[in-house]
């Protein structure tokens, strides 16, 4: 467990970087959007990329992995809405509140573990998580979309404009490239493969950089019940539900090892820019978000210990 704290450290670390120097040297939003969009569109994509044109994809075990990361998304998300009117009723008060609790609980922060992998994965491990992370994005954006449009406030039901924004999505659309660009196979000129490599450098960092900004301490008190129904949830038991499907299809230790890494991840950042688009309750979702990184650095390394 202490080898996965020391490989994680650096991605913690960075994120209270980007804590620190929002709060210090660099308040505001106004320096760290335009951050954000350059690793979101262009760096991030790089990385992308990069990693997939030189995978070896055939020997990766793309189906039965989709199941079983897409599997146990598709189960917590029903148990969370069959549970809906306790939830609402009993401990979050009214609907917009169960809307942050789902996104809490179903979304996943790839960023970091885009940067864990490499440590803690073998080689392909980093094309196996990009794989995972489309298949992700698409099934979690799918269900937060039609969970606010039917709880949400101001949430309307557009499948066209959720069809347009998942396919304009920079990380789908730089993987259907890099896994065209490695099954065409061309040859890719060094000053082709370097550039895309010092981008791909940068994309972690100031991803995890601007996570970090985005934190705030100053709303956590009052919406307990919320978050730790999303914590236990997200870090715990959607984990366990992976590794169990994981099992159940046979799939290799170091597979089980990237569901359990990639389901043990804090919910992602884009959850308060939807919840604040469509009704959702905004300053739950940044309070989840904030408990969720914190707690994320404790629950990973325990998690991996106890379940690989």
């Amino acid at each position: 467990m202490i080898d996965t704290f020391l490989a994680l450290a650096p991605v913690f670390l960075l994120i209270a970087i980007g804590w620190t120097m929002k709060a210090l040297l660099l308040p505001g939003d106004a320096m760290w959007r335009p951050i954000e969009k350059l690793a979101y569109y262009l760096a991030i994509p790089a990385l992308v990329i990069h990693d997939l044109y030189r995978a070896e994809l055939g020997t990766l075990p793309f189906g039965r992995m989709a199941v079983a990361l897409v599997g146990a998304i598709l189960i917590v998300a029903g148990l969370l809405v069959f549970l809906r009117p306790l939830l609402s009723r009993v401990l979050l008060h009214h609907d917009a509140s169960f809307t942050s609790v789902f996104q809490g609980s179903v979304r996943a922060n790839f960023f970091i573990i885009l940067g864990a992998a490499p440590a803690l994965l073998p080689a392909d491990g980093a094309a196996l998580v990009i794989i995972a992370v489309a298949f992700f994005t698409v099934t979690v954006n799918f269900l937060s979309v039609l969970v606010l449009a039917r709880w949400g406030t101001q949430g309307e039901a557009n499948l066209i404009a959720l069809v347009k924004r998942l396919l304009t999505n920079p990380f789908i659309v730089a993987t259907a490239l890099g896994i065209a660009i490695n099954l065409a196979n061309p040859p890719i000129p060094q000053t082709v493969n370097s550039t895309l490599a010092m981008l791909a450098g940068a994309g972690v960092p100031l991803a995890l950089l601007t996570a970090g900004s985005g934190l705030g301490l100053a709303s956590i008190g009052t919406h307990l019940p919320g978050i730790l129904i999303s914590s236990l949830v997200r870090l715990v038991v959607t984990p366990s539900v992976a590794l169990g499907l994981g099992l159940l299809l046979g799939l290799e230790a170091s597979v089980l090892a990237m569901l359990v890494l990639f389901h043990s991840q804090p919910t992602s950042t884009s959850s308060y820019v939807l919840a604040r688009q469509m009704g959702g309750d905004h300053e739950l979702m940044a309070a989840i978000l904030t408990t969720h990184t914190v707690l994320a650095i404790l629950t990973i390394p325990v998690m991996l210990a106890l379940f690989t």
